[in-house]
């Protein structure tokens, strides 16, 4: 136990310095004789305590034994010989047991703390099947999916307009793309436990497809198609599989980059969307008879994207083969010398017994009731406030232009521009909280100042008209609170539940990933749907009955953290 407690000591020392001295540091001092790493190899230790635990019992017999014979003999004080405890006796004859050992178990720690760990045998064999290509392709899906997602928000009221229907049906427009992308995080998630190029490929046809559904739905003069378009996007949106691509094929020294590159990736994206959306708003033209403006532009100009990512994948991502890398490892297992288990004192407590019913135990075969059973109040917690932040941003977006344009007559270009420049602020502020505000304070504590952010962003998009003007400064400088706190809490929320999850929520088909990208996409589509159904009532009450219930969620979402605050460590 001792040598496992010091070699996990000296890997995060390695971890930290980033230079690999274990090797270095045990070979120069395990044979030493004055180095402390003796303690660990030899049983020098149990000698000292026996010694003193002699002396004392000795000592406090003596002073007893002459304290009663001065009281009862006088000066006549015979000299008597205190006998050995039965415990000093049983110890010392343990003890030369030990010492006959001592020699084996100095050679079994020895070897034990040289030889590789489990985790760096695995880590070594992931960084010869890491695939870099593949990793940055998966990150550019993220990318493209964002930029696909958030470049019709400034145009589709109009979009809308021009084929005849209300404005507010926008909100249905932006909607029908989560919506659909639920049902394909089931099969993605199930497909990825076999193949991630496959469905990465099947991923990007849905969205060629629905990108020229949605470019040909203008001319063609067709809502549903139009809708078509966006569901089919929607259906092709794999950020399931490169939420799992990245924990799973990517070597654990590497995670955390690409989880950082992962969450940068999607604020570009939702940067670039909006602003491509702005940069085509003045395309007006016609290819043989058919209709390209700056509403169905952006269809065109993504499918064709897509299109060259489809060659990229076809050309240069390389399926992970994991089955041969465990056999490999198993291999190597066998071959590497004597295994902790082997050892007495060093095998786990419950021994192979709990990982072999874990092995018989198909974890895709697993109920969402089990699932739930899994769910602690922790977990509860964290899944809510990701639900509450998805829906309070995509109510903030969906809905910037159609407010501004009531209130304030805003083009869509100069609303395309808002949401890009809105966008930027996801990676300073993301960067201040993982250097400075992360490591002043507990992530807990930072939730709970997001959310009373939140909040205060949330009643301050208030219109109170006409008692008083709903101004544009009230309302950039409360999308801008809403849209940062929002961001903060995610990366917080997300970091807190990798951290606070059970191990079985790692597998299987409701995995955590999976669990939360259906919490993002189900709090979307009902953001996009209420936006819609509100809308039926009239522009000068959208924005207040669309604040309402992000109040209330939000409320509710902080009295339950609130509820659970310790229970978050």
């Amino acid at each position: 136990m001792n040598a496992m407690g010091l070699r996990k000591i000296l890997k995060k020392f390695d971890k930290r310095l980033g230079v690999r001295l274990r090797e270095h540091y045990l070979h120069t001092r395990i044979n030493h004789p004055y180095s402390q790493l003796q303690q660990v190899l030899r049983q020098v230790g149990i000698g000292a305590i026996i010694a003193t635990i002699s002396r004392n019992l000795a000592e406090l017999q003596s002073e007893r034994w002459n304290s009663y014979s001065s009281f009862t003999l006088g000066n006549q004080i015979p000299k008597v010989i205190v006998p050995k405890e039965p415990i000093v006796k049983a110890i010392e004859n343990e003890y030369q047991k030990l010492t006959k050992e001592a020699s084996v178990l100095s050679f079994m720690a020895s070897g034990f703390l040289l030889q590789p760990s489990d985790e760096e045998l695995l880590e070594t064999a992931e960084e010869i099947e890491y695939h870099p290509w593949s990793a940055y392709l998966n990150q550019l899906n993220t990318f493209l999916y964002m930029v696909n997602y958030y470049v019709i928000v400034p145009t589709s009221d109009e979009y809308a307009q021009l084929l005849n229907t209300p404005a507010t049906v926008s909100g249905v427009v932006i909607g029908s793309m989560p919506l659909a992308a639920t049902i394909s995080a089931i099969i993605f998630t199930l497909w990825s436990n076999k193949s991630y190029k496959a469905p990465l490929i099947v991923s990007t046809l849905l969205l060629i497809l629905g990108n020229l559904s949605y470019a040909l739905a203008l001319p063609l003069n067709s809502v549903w198609l139009l809708l078509l378009g966006r569901a089919l996007e929607g259906l092709g949106c794999a950020r399931a599989i490169n939420r799992r691509y990245i924990m799973h094929e990517v070597p654990q020294s590497k995670i955390r980059a690409f989880s950082a590159a992962f969450v940068s990736a999607s604020a570009l994206g939702m940067t670039v969307g909006p602003a491509l959306a702005s940069a085509l708003s003045s395309v007006d033209f016609k290819v043989g008879g058919m209709i390209v403006n700056y509403c169905s532009a952006s269809g065109w100009v993504l499918g064709f994207a897509w299109i060259l990512y489809l060659l990229l994948i076809l050309i240069l991502f390389k399926e992970p083969n994991k089955p041969h890398q465990m056999e490999s490892m198993k291999s190597k297992e066998a071959n590497s010398g004597p295994k902790e288990e082997d050892f007495g004192a060093l095998a786990p407590l419950l021994g192979d017994s709990l990982n072999k019913e874990e092995d018989k135990t198909d974890e895709s075969s697993r109920s969402f009731i089990d699932v739930l059973k899994e769910m602690n109040l922790p977990i509860q917690i964290l899944l809510t406030n990701y639900f509450m932040l998805k829906f309070a941003s995509e109510m903030l977006i969906s809905e910037a232009t159609l407010v501004t344009g009531y209130y304030f007559s805003w083009s869509s270009s100069t609303v395309g521009w808002f949401l890009g420049a809105l966008g930027l602020t996801v990676l300073p502020s993301s960067a201040v909280v993982a250097n400075y505000i992360s490591n002043k304070f507990q992530e807990r504590l930072i939730i709970i100042w997001s959310l009373i952010l939140t909040i205060i962003g949330v009643v301050g998009n208030f219109s109170l008209a006409p008692f008083i003007r709903y101004t544009e400064v009230q309302y950039i400088i409360s999308a801008l609170v809403i849209f940062v706190s929002t961001n903060i809490l995610e990366g917080v929320d997300m970091s807190l539940f990798a951290k606070m999850m059970s191990p079985r929520l790692a597998k299987g088909l409701f995995n955590c990933g999976f669990l939360s990208t259906e919490a993002g996409t189900i709090a979307r589509a009902l953001a996009d749907g209420l936006i819609t159904l509100v809308g039926r009532g009239g522009m000068a009450n959208l924005l207040n009955f669309t604040m309402i219930p992000t109040l209330a969620i939000t409320l509710c979402t902080f009295l339950f953290t609130w509820f659970g605050y310790y229970s978050l460590y």
